[in-house]
């Protein structure tokens, strides 16, 4: 007798079922992959945003022969120069000698792929407006300029404390009527108060004070998600205010706080530090 040997399968609930599991897990599993990827993403566009800004600076020394702590203070008043409508009579006037001679915006406009340049009159914070460059988070406040932390740490004496302001609450806080920004080619946005000067860390020999500058680095620009970027928990825990203190950024986001002084442009926040340090 012939002995037959049946097709061995799956039914239709058995790969359904297999199905389900899949969708479920890649559910689960996706938006951590999609963040880690983006996080990944601007981390490295922080650490090219460092370098570049540093090269512009040993360019100038080369090409112009001076640095950071060598420049004067400019105005914030360009609105003219990215074709927009200046704000009042005054703006026309000020808007051809925006940087000023040596200036934060002449050093790095000269040097820089810059594509447009604005300031924050020119952006709105109103909700669906084409022209907002709103800030969805602006983390802690150690996270957010780390003046403070960075004064106590690094600042002998007298350190200024010029970031752009930052006004309004999140989600629709903006950067303020100081905030001069210049636009890149590569989609990077420096923004900084073109007002401040003598961005220098002075020798304790000579008995001049330091004088540090401040600035953000957006690596996306006007794109979402511009956030400050902030330690896990948003604070940072261990020596209070100190370079010590325990910081861990898990998801890196798109704007970090910088200092300028000499020949150097670096991370000015505890969170800022833990991404370029990998921390």
């Amino acid at each position: 007798m012939k002995k037959t040997i049946g097709m061995g399968g799956f039914t239709l609930a058995e790969v359904l079922i297999t199905l389900g599991i899949i969708g479920v897990v890649a559910a689960m599993t996706m938006p951590t992959l999609i963040n880690s990827t983006q996080g990944a993403q601007y981390k490295t566009a922080f650490k090219k945003s460092l370098s570049v800004l540093s090269q512009a600076v040993v360019m100038n020394i080369a090409l112009n022969d001076y640095d950071l702590s060598q420049v004067v203070a400019g105005n914030n008043e360009i609105e003219a120069n990215d074709g927009g409508t200046p704000d009042d009579t005054s703006d026309d006037i000020a808007a051809a000698a925006a940087g000023g001679p040596q200036s934060l915006y002449d050093l790095f406009s000269n040097r820089l792929n810059v594509v447009r340049t604005a300031n924050g009159k020119d952006f709105t914070t109103t909700a669906g407006q084409s022209d907002a460059y709103t800030i969805i988070s602006l983390g802690s406040q150690n996270d957010q300029t780390d003046k403070t932390t960075f004064r106590t740490n690094h600042c002998k004496t007298g350190c200024a404390n010029n970031y752009p302001s930052l006004e309004g609450t999140a989600p629709l806080a903006k950067f303020g009527a100081n905030a001069t920004m210049l636009f890149m080619n590569d989609g990077i946005t420096f923004i900084f108060d073109n007002t401040q000067t003598t961005c220098q860390e002075a020798d304790t020999g000579i008995g001049v004070s330091d004088s540090y500058c401040f600035g953000y680095i957006d690596v996306n620009g006007q794109k979402a998600p511009n956030r400050i970027v902030q330690c896990d928990g948003g604070t940072i825990t261990g020596t209070a205010g100190g370079d010590d203190a325990t910081c861990t950024v898990t998801n890196p986001t798109d704007i970090y706080p910088i200092a300028l002084y000499n020949q150097s442009v670096v991370p000015a926040s505890a969170a800022a530090r833990a991404v370029l340090y990998n921390k």
